[in-house]
């Protein structure tokens, strides 16, 4: 019974611990439109993904991906932006909010050449 019992606080743990992981990162990396510099409605959002070449740089920028935008911009196409080695199956998903949809559309012209106009927060910051 006591084993029981821990068993099932180890679950809800785990789950609640997986949910606020999954709520930290919904929503945009940003606050500040990257087109505008007005507030992001976060309504507006796009996307991103990026890929790299291991998971050692993967989880690099997944500590802190605003720390990074700029050298996903610079990156050659097909190259892990934190290495410079070809890139893999190992992806990230960047999501950049923008103040409304002519923004966006700017943005999504070009997102990759884009990403360095992104000011994001350093992590735990917002």
């Amino acid at each position: 019974m006591k084993t029981a019992k821990i068993a099932i606080a180890f679950v809800c743990l785990v789950a609640l611990g997986l949910g606020v992981a999954i709520a930290a990162e919904s929503g945009p990396i940003n606050d500040k439109c990257p087109m505008s510099g007005k507030s992001v409605d976060p309504d507006k959002t796009t996307s991103v993904e990026v890929h790299f070449c291991c998971n050692n740089c993967k989880g690099k920028f997944d500590k802190n991906p605003g720390a990074y935008l700029s050298k996903v911009a610079k990156a050659e196409e097909g190259k892990c932006p934190m290495s410079g080695k070809d890139a893999g199956d190992k992806v990230s998903t960047v999501t950049v909010g923008f103040c409304c949809g002519d923004c966006k559309a700017k943005f999504d012209k070009d997102p990759k050449a884009n990403l360095a106009k992104v000011h994001a927060p350093a992590k735990g910051a917002k």
